[in-house]
């Protein structure tokens, strides 16, 4: 008798770190990033009309309209994702010199944006807590996670009342919302995050079947990960004991995350 996967799994776990060459993340999981929008204002050219570089007038292309939210700045994509539309052709080595040298700024480039896969596997199956102080975006591809998501008490609506205890949330992402799951989840900068592939998912692969029908390649959950403004090391940081017990203002309730704070025991996990 075989056994299935508790949702849709339609893609296997190999065949999705093969089709997308993901690779190990630092945090756990396995990622790859597909597309880095940077930003820059470049410098005006020189002629007798006005070059003010909100001026519409002069653009590559002048039947799109630059947008005044840019402020002057244009917007370049690098990535595999953001060779599909330019029929899967990466650029040679000579054709980005021309295109940096065409888009040389006048101030540092700016990165706007950041998008990955991310994946969690029975082979990786839980996050390291970390949080970013940039905003990003969670969007559901395949199988569920479980995010554990917290606030510390400073940035907490309630502090005022309860200073010393943060805000907590748990919630699933994946493809039932009768059960509460959501296909997308937005986190804040400034919170704590770890994902994990929920425990009564992980306790299918110890049935006797469960090898037979090949289902720790069918248990898992692939989501995109978008990063605003673009994820940077500056951003990010792991939480350790002490930041732990910072959040909970020195009071008990912190223990039982511990857990998030290294890798799995018999797992490890790559350098940052």
């Amino acid at each position: 008798m075989s056994i299935s996967p508790p949702y849709p799994y339609p893609v296997s776990n190999s065949e999705l770190i093969s089709a997308h060459s993901l690779i190990k993340h630092f945090e756990g999981g396995y990622f790859a990033q597909t597309v880095a929008i940077e930003s820059t204002r470049p410098r005006p050219e020189k002629t007798d009309t006005d070059t003010d570089p909100d001026n519409d007038s002069k653009v590559d292309n002048p039947s799109v309209p630059r947008s005044r939210a840019l402020e002057g700045r244009v917007q370049i994509p690098s990535g595999p994702g953001a060779e599909l539309l330019s029929g899967g052709r990466s650029q040679s080595g000579e054709e980005k010199e021309k295109e940096k040298e065409k888009n040389r700024s006048v101030t540092e480039p700016k990165m706007d944006a950041t998008l990955i896969y991310y994946l969690l596997s029975p082979d990786s199956y839980r996050g390291r807590m970390h949080m970013n102080l940039h905003s990003t975006f969670h969007l559901h591809h395949s199988g569920r996670a479980l995010y554990t998501l917290i606030q510390p008490p400073s940035l907490s609506p309630s502090s005022s009342s309860s200073p010393s205890q943060p805000t907590i949330h748990r919630i699933v992402v994946g493809p039932n919302p009768s059960l509460g799951e959501v296909t997308q989840l937005f986190v804040p900068g400034g919170w704590w995050k770890a994902s994990e592939i929920p425990d009564e998912d992980l306790l299918l692969l110890s049935s006797p079947e469960a090898e037979r029908s090949g289902l720790k390649d069918k248990i898992g959950c692939l989501i995109s990960e978008v990063v605003v403004p673009g994820w940077n090391p500056d951003q990010h940081q792991f939480i350790d004991e002490d930041k732990l017990k910072a959040t909970w203002g020195g009071q008990p309730g912190w223990e039982q995350y511990t857990k998030y704070i290294k890798a799995p025991e018999g797992l490890v996990y790559p350098d940052k």
